[in-house]
């Protein structure tokens, strides 16, 4: 049996122990725990290894390290604080910067027929030792890259996101915001996720809902089952908790199309149905292509204040709902104020199609207040 089969099948055993562990424990889950001594341990193991090792050994390694945060965190309480603590986990792993092979083993040196050119290929190491850089399959070094974190991570949210409790959902969405807004990945990529929150929740025909209606973990649910309510706190969570990293990137969108991928940052069917993804951006006089633009955030608003106006109409059962959409556009406008580039120049215009305005109210550091989200 190879190292790589033997180690895949110690994963599995260690995966189910650590989703048994969380659903177990609920909000008192230490997965947190089980994190830092896995990052312990790999750090251990290279300490002690003479080469670099096999980088499919370290995938496995960092795909059981983000299993272990994700499931801590969709186990813990949406509004607790423990959720930070899970965040700073991987600050603090991100922060130990790139681990480099102390020494060179006769494993780190690709072999030639010629004695010659090896030694000289030798040399050469030793006397460059410190560029012998842990990487996974990608190149990724660990831990400056966080390898595979944004890709585990959308690949959680993608395939948990319909079968997820309620709760569950809200704490796996404030979770990656919040680690998105402290600039955990390289270049803001985590923050594809919040496109796709955004595309099933506000881009995609779907029944109103009621808001706080209860919804138990279901692994046979699939997306085309969720309301809107059902997604919204999700969205909110997002416009919240990494609010202005959106702006900005919506700002920056010329410079950044090409960031996200068709599948992460592709529009949404309303989107394109109501101009075929092709209408110019009147903030930049281009046509709207995938990813975050200044013209997809005013599209935002504008579907939100269509969806308040909906359930106001529908009585007392989507009252709730009109009251959480006006509060997440309350904070969208108020994260938009406190920057200065074209999203806010949109918001301005006199012609916005956009009437409401927020009250000014703003909570804690000049931060606006949360919309109300029943959990």
């Amino acid at each position: 049996m190879s190292s790589i089969t033997s180690r895949l099948q110690l994963s599995a055993i260690a995966r189910a122990g650590c989703v048994e562990s969380a659903q177990r424990d609920g909000d008192e889950n230490t997965l947190w725990q089980s994190a830092w001594s896995l990052s312990a341990s790999i750090n251990s193991r290279l300490a002690e290894l003479s080469s670099l090792p096999d980088p499919a050994l370290l995938d496995i390694d960092m795909h059981d390290l983000w299993h272990r945060y994700w499931h801590g965190a969709i186990h813990t309480a949406p509004d607790s604080p423990k959720l930070h603590r899970l965040v700073f986990g991987i600050i603090e792993a991100r922060e130990q910067g790139t681990f480099t092979a102390s020494s060179v083993g006769p494993q780190s040196i690709p072999a030639t027929q010629e004695k010659e050119e090896d030694d000289r290929r030798r040399q050469q190491l030793e006397r460059h030792h410190d560029k012998l850089q842990a990487t996974t399959s990608d190149g990724s070094r660990i831990w400056t890259d966080v390898p595979l974190l944004v890709a585990d991570m959308t690949s959680h949210w993608a395939g948990d996101c319909a079968t997820m409790s309620s709760a569950q959902r809200l704490s796996g969405a404030q979770f990656l915001a919040l680690l998105a807004a402290a600039g955990a990945a390289p270049d803001d990529v985590l923050c594809g996720i919040a496109l796709m929150v955004l595309r099933d929740a506000l881009e995609t025909p779907r029944p109103l809902g009621r808001v706080g209606a209860t919804m138990d973990r279901d692994p046979g649910r699939q997306m085309q089952d969720l309301s809107i309510a059902d997604l919204l706190p999700a969205a909110n969570a997002w416009l919240f908790a990494a609010g202005r990293k959106i702006v900005l990137l919506s700002d920056a969108a010329a410079a950044r199309e090409d960031l996200f991928p068709e599948h992460v940052g592709g529009l949404g069917p309303l989107l394109v149905d109501a101009g075929e993804g092709g209408d110019a951006d009147s903030t930049s006089g281009r046509a709207m292509q995938r990813g975050f633009s200044p013209q997809r955030w005013m599209w935002w608003l504008r579907r939100l204040d269509e969806i308040a106006s909906m359930a106001s109409q529908g009585g007392e059962d989507t009252a709730s709902l009109a009251l959480l959409v006006h509060g997440m556009m309350d904070n969208m406008m108020l994260i938009a104020q406190q920057t200065n580039g074209p999203v806010r120049k949109a918001l301005q215009q006199p012609d916005s199609p956009v009437s409401r305005r927020p009250p000014v109210r703003l909570f804690g550091r000049g931060r606006p207040a949360p919309a109300e989200s029943p959990h």
